[in-house]
């Protein structure tokens, strides 16, 4: 059978953060599938993943000085508008949002007719308002159009009601976690077909170390409130100040970076952390082989936002590195405290460092973890079984 064009829809490509959207265009693209990006904007970062060097497809940014009401009223535009319920539309968005939306639909739509492929089917990521434009190109072709619904976009001062209308309108809603369909099945009350697909990443990319560097501890993250790096720190600086010889390394960049940077010296372990920013992925495998243990103390934010299950997490796991952890979300489907890492209650900096403590003064338990949790990641939350299940979604709601 002829493998299908798959068109992506999102904000920004390729974005450092969202590591999940790129390996499954990499899986995809590796199988043979015909694979087209649809971007908002280009975050044109300066440091990319070797999974995008690998790739050779098609990707539109859309050049949003090109609106025009001459565009807008086209004859496409029009049919486009048509193929959908407008009242629909616009009893659920404002009209800046039903406008704005039928730009990108439009947009879209063109995309798909420049294509020397066909696309098949419209796969978005997140259920921001925006995906409606999705939705509107794959009712004007004809096509499906599915939606992966994270976490920013669902738990971050929600809309209910904007929430449902997105997700509703859609052939399907795929989650990464079981956290994710409690949620918009209880809080949200999402009628439409859900199935949990794990954002997850390429498990032989990341090889285990033999000699990790004792006492090195590392957190890869965007420095935002609700990965708690500051409850991080706080676990550091109460180590040091029992005696503990410690290395933190924190890799990534975010609106927090200067007040954790104050945290830092207020509590004067300048010498025991270091704040490496954004980083290629060879030094990044090299960071997660060199750590003896993985810190990712994710907290809710005051806002609602919160992690659903961190790719990064599988990472560091998939390198046979000890992880340490909190209790929020979906983490819990990912790690077994005490078997594949450690868990404790978020916002618990005390709590943090006596598990900490516990790896660190119990090596042959932290390679135990280690090992295990390595396992948990190859047989579990590899991107080839996340893949096989998003195919078979892709295969089931075609028209």
């Amino acid at each position: 059978m002829e493998e299908l064009g798959v068109l992506y829809y999102v904000d920004s490509f390729p974005k450092l953060s969202e590591t999940f959207i790129l390996n499954e265009i990499y899986e995809l693209y590796q199988r043979g599938y015909n694979v087209a990006v649809f971007a908002q904007n280009n975050p044109e970062e300066d440091i990319s993943h070797t999974e995008y060097r690998g790739i050779n497809i098609p990707v539109y940014y859309v050049d949003t000085s090109c609106t025009s009401l001459h565009q807008l009223f086209s004859k496409k535009s029009i049919q486009m508008a048509k193929n959908t319920p407008i009242s629909s539309v616009f009893s659920n968005l404002s009209l800046k949002q039903s406008t704005y939306n039928f730009f990108l639909g439009n947009e879209c739509r063109k995309f798909i007719d420049s294509l020397d492929f066909d696309i098949d089917i419209i796969h978005a990521h997140f259920a921001s308002t925006t995906r409606i434009g999705g939705l509107l190109a794959a009712r004007y072709h004809d096509i499906p159009c599915t939606v992966t619904a994270h976490a920013v976009e669902i738990f971050k001062n929600p809309n209910p009601d904007e929430i449902k209308f997105i997700c509703d309108s859609m052939n399907h809603v795929i989650v990464p976690s079981k956290y994710n369909y409690r949620y918009l099945r209880d809080e949200i009350g999402i009628d439409n077909d859900i199935t949990v697909v794990p954002a997850t990443t390429r498990i032989e990319k990341f090889e285990p170390s033999a000699s990790p560097v004792k006492n090195r501890l590392l957190t890869v993250a965007r420095l935002v409130e609700k990965k708690g790096c500051s409850y991080g720190i706080e676990a550091i600086n109460d180590l040091v100040e029992k005696g503990y010889n410690l290395e933190y390394h924190i890799i990534g960049t975010g609106d927090r970076e200067d007040l954790l940077r104050q945290q830092v010296q207020k509590y004067g372990i300048g010498d025991h952390v270091k704040f490496l920013g954004n980083v290629s992925d060879e030094t990044l495998q090299k960071e997660l082989n060199d750590a003896s243990i993985f810190l990712l103390p994710c907290v809710i934010a005051d806002d609602g936002d919160r992690d659903a299950m961190p790719v990064v997490l599988k990472e560091a796991m998939a390198s046979e590195t000890a992880c340490v952890s909190t209790t929020v979300s979906a983490i819990p489907e990912l790690i077994t405290d005490g078997h594949d890492g450690l868990l404790v209650p978020q916002k618990q900096s005390e709590e943090l460092a006596a598990a900490i403590r516990q790896l660190l003064d119990k090596p042959q338990q932290r390679r135990r973890i280690a090992e295990n949790g390595r396992k948990t990641v190859h047989n579990k939350f590899d991107i080839s079984g996340s893949v096989d299940t998003l195919t078979e979604i892709f295969n089931s709601v075609q028209v």
